[in-house]
């Protein structure tokens, strides 16, 4: 199929949109689709040709064969507001204008961008609705735009597709979606999870001195144990990732267990991100917790690699892509018990409801004191349980919705 794939917005490769958007385009790439790729305006050609893992692109891998056409939003268009209209109100026209060359329109985040009308076949991708879940995530302008203007135009959309099955009762409950309208299409296990050798991640006796801070010279060399850090990726976003929560939750924990085991935040700055790092420095086991910043994908395993154990607290989550790739690599998890990380859970992780502190701090100690017997049973678990995340499948899945609505 010749498809238009929307790649707005990629949050500077930054989310877990911009995971989705560069698995989905790899994968449809693979599957034999000819693809264009409609990116935001800042995207430089020669950027995306560079090789490099840590390439903040969504079409690298297919234009790096020079295969793949790309069409830019407007230079205009960079604020999200902009953003915003532009998709509703004049990229319709232009793909009416172009429609004799597509088969059909994949929108990657209907839940931040959608058209007006839809001039060819469309599936619209909703990730999830938190806005009805964390009051104030946004501006009242985006809350209303959220609530309101979005849901409006994207049950518009020939085929709407949801991540998990949370997100689809939530497009049913707060977007009156009629249930045979959306097709649940789990995210899938990312390559580099999905080859490795599951269960590799042996806790070592020996000490080891390990730079986790991303930041080379400017950050102190720590020295623990590698049976190992409690790791949390996410963006630092208050107070919808709950990290807040799990740093008071970590300092209830014994001194000497902290110390076994540091808490490892990795992830970029967003919003409001100075009151999980004040948090963390009134914290009694402050020199034990870590953030890392961004790590690009090339430096991943690393910290994956000294991680015991990995903690997901966020208060909603319209997926949870760090889960089961915790899953995958044998690291047992603990995760809140809502929505669809509850889902994406299974019995294999450790659940608590992420509201409560108290609850958090058990699951931890409950998590790091596990007997080797009944750890090994949960990471066994997991390791079946994985097998049903898959992008190939997600890929197929939405090319053939839009054969169904052709």
């Amino acid at each position: 199929m010749k498809l238009l794939v929307s790649c707005i917005p990629y949050d500077g490769g930054k989310s877990g949109i911009s995971v989705y958007v560069r698995e989905v385009v790899r994968e449809l790439c693979r599957q034999g689709h000819e693809l264009t790729l409609l990116c935001e305006p800042e995207v430089d050609d020669a950027d995306i040709r560079r090789p490099s893992t840590d390439n903040p692109h969504p079409d690298v891998e297919c234009r790096m064969s020079n295969a793949v056409p790309v069409v830019h939003a407007p230079r205009w268009t960079r604020k999200a507001v902009l953003s915003m209209m532009w998709h509703l109100f004049v990229l319709p026209f232009w793909i009416r204008r172009h429609r004799k060359e597509f088969d059909g329109f994949v929108i990657c985040a209907a839940n931040r961008r959608v058209c007006a009308w839809y001039p060819l076949p469309t599936t619209a991708t909703v990730h999830d609705l938190a806005n009805f879940h964390i009051p104030g995530k946004y501006s009242r302008l985006r809350m209303f735009y959220l609530a309101h203007v979005l849901p409006f135009f994207a049950k518009r959309a020939q085929r709407l597709v949801a991540v998990s099955g949370a997100t689809k009762t939530d497009m049913v409950k707060f977007w009156h979606c009629r249930p045979e309208d959306v097709t649940v299409l789990y995210n899938g296990l990312s390559e580099n999870c999905s080859q490795m050798a599951i269960g590799t991640n042996v806790h070592k006796s020996q000490m080891a001195n390990i730079d986790i801070c991303g930041n080379g010279g400017n950050c102190e060399q720590l020295r623990f144990v590698n049976n190992g850090s409690i790791l949390y990726i996410s963006r630092i976003e208050h107070p919808g990732k709950n990290h807040v929560r799990l740093i008071e939750a970590y300092g209830k924990l014994p001194r000497k267990l902290a110390e076994a085991h540091p808490l490892v935040i990795a992830g970029a700055d967003w919003k409001d991100a100075e009151v999980v790092h004040s948090a963390a420095a009134a914290s009694p086991h402050a020199n034990l917790i870590r953030f890392t910043g961004f790590v690009p994908n090339d430096e991943m395993e690393k910290l994956w690699g000294e991680a015991g154990f990995y903690v997901f607290p966020s208060l909603f989550e319209g997926f949870g892509l760090s889960l089961i790739e915790a899953m995958a690599r044998g690291i047992p998890c603990a995760c809140s018990n809502n929505g669809s990380l509850g889902e994406i859970a299974g019995d294999v992780a450790i659940t608590f409801p992420p509201e409560d502190t108290g609850a958090i701090a058990d699951a931890l100690l409950m998590l790091v004191s596990e007997p080797k017997r009944e750890r090994e049973a949960r990471i066994a678990r997991g390791r079946e349980w994985i097998k049903r995340y898959s992008w190939a499948d997600h890929a197929a899945g939405l090319a053939k919705l839009l054969e169904g609505a052709s």
